[in-house]
């Protein structure tokens, strides 16, 4: 009987493979040895992908074999709010830290192999010794914590919050004692499958969670307005000020990045920003009703008729007499001569026009030379460490050019140390904002709270 052609997805190895070095071989030479190996790496996180790997060793038996997966991420569309190189640095980041946590661990004798999923994932691989009391160091379910532990920590260190808040980090971890009867490479890829279905039924119970509390959140109007103000660079005078949004405090809806995800996740965007929009035009404070009140809403919320209403402009006009309009950059907009019409009709309404984010989204300068935008806010990423980077204020100078060129005001976002205020102000930027300058407020009877 002609023996069945072993697949690639059988071959599955849990012994130890240390990433491959890049060779001083030409490409050819190269990817034969890649060929040989039959192994394949992922270039941002530098592990071997799941499920490749040496084909000689895919009928190794694990006795005891020991599974931890972590999964980064909550929703699908974290690329589509950050953009794909920001997800790679947080993937990069994780895959250093969980290398160097597993090999300090007193686990690390018993590991195999550390791979990456390709999209979200990480196992960790153990041939474990048999469960005899006193033989294991480390139960894998106390090592799943330490390491899911590690990554939240490294993730929190070097991330923006707004991205740290966005993140969850889930951990399964199980042991799957050897099965004669399964051939082994179908064992591996079996109890991987395991390990991934527990996050996922627990990451659907988070989802449905969130979902639940975001209906209560708009049912109840439980959001929060908090004002941070815009400062005239050169000497601090207050210009205007940015409204923002926050859900519950204390809960998990309170960052916005959160927030508004699990709306976008469950078609919610409209009735959220309509919530968002009532709360912050129906009780502003004194000081922010005598400046310029920027607001945010996506374009598909200018879009919708129930924004476009006459009678809502009126209202908004009604509540406030000089309000800015902000759009984010990272949205896409295909079709600029039916947005042109949109906004138009916006400025009918005596409401300006901003571009936000600036230079961090993916229809770059287009929107802005589309938009003709009263103001462009210059994205936090731009501005952080500007003074210690000359690409980011050559992309500045060349923003303020051709702000002054189609008459937009710049505002920098994100200022928070003197040296970066300063070399803005090199640069003519006139307008800006951040915790150097003042961190939103909150009105809670009167009086003002950080938030």
């Amino acid at each position: 009987m002609r023996a069945r052609r072993r697949t690639d997805t059988e071959a599955i190895s849990v012994a130890p493979t240390p990433p491959l070095p890049l060779p001083d071989l030409p490409v050819a030479e190269a990817l034969e040895e890649l060929r040989h190996e039959r192994i394949v790496y992922d270039g941002v996180t530098g592990l071997p992908l799941h499920p490749f790997e040496r084909p000689e060793r895919a009928d190794e038996r694990i006795d005891h074999l020991g599974v931890i997966y972590l999964q980064i991420g909550k929703f699908i569309g974290f690329e589509e709010l950050f953009g794909w190189e920001h997800y790679d640095r947080v993937l990069a980041a994780a895959a250093e830290v969980l290398q160097d946590d597993v090999k300090s661990s007193r686990l690390a004798p018993y590991v195999h192999s550390i791979r990456f999923t390709g999209a979200d994932g990480f196992f960790i691989l153990y041939s474990l010794p048999p469960p005899v009391r006193g033989r294991v160091p480390v139960s894998l379910e106390d090592e799943a914590s330490r390491l899911r532990a590690g990554v939240v920590r490294r993730l929190r260190q070097t991330l923006e919050s707004q991205t740290a808040d966005f993140l969850t980090i889930l951990a399964s971890s199980l042991v799957a004692a050897d099965n004669p009867r399964v051939r082994p490479s179908r064992h591996v890829i079996r109890t991987l499958q395991e390990a991934v279905k527990i996050v996922t039924q627990r990451q659907t119970h988070e989802k449905l969670e969130l979902f639940a509390g975001l209906k209560s959140v708009i049912g109840a109007r439980q959001l929060r307005p908090a004002f941070q103000p815009v400062r005239h660079l050169p000497d601090g005078a207050i210009m205007g000020y940015e409204a923002l949004i926050r859900g519950p405090q204390g809960s998990s809806l309170e960052p916005p990045a959160v927030l508004f995800a699990v709306a976008h996740e469950n078609e919610m965007d409209v009735e959220l920003e309509t919530l968002c929009l009532e709360t912050i035009f129906s009780n502003l404070p004194r000081a922010v009703s005598d400046r310029r009140l920027f607001v945010n809403a996506s374009a598909m919320l200018l879009r919708h008729p129930v924004f476009l209403d006459e009678r809502n402009l009126a209202s908004i006009n009604r509540s406030h007499a000089d309000v800015v309009v902000e759009i984010s950059e990272k949205e896409m907009v295909r079709d600029y001569d039916a947005f042109r019409e949109v906004l138009e009709l916006v400025r009918r309404a005596h409401l300006k026009i901003a571009i936000d984010d600036a230079g961090s989204g993916y229809s770059g300068l287009e929107t802005i030379l589309q938009v003709k935008p009263d103001y462009i806010k210059v994205a936090d990423s731009l501005v952080r460490h500007i003074h210690e980077d000359p690409i980011k204020r050559e992309i500045i100078a060349s923003l303020t050019a051709i702000g002054r060129r189609i008459g937009a005001t710049l505002v920098a976002e994100g200022i928070e140390v003197e040296p970066e205020r300063r070399t803005l102000v090199e640069l003519g930027v006139e307008f800006g904002q951040g915790f150097l300058l003042g961190r939103p407020a909150f009105t809670v009877n009167g009086r003002a709270t950080r938030g």
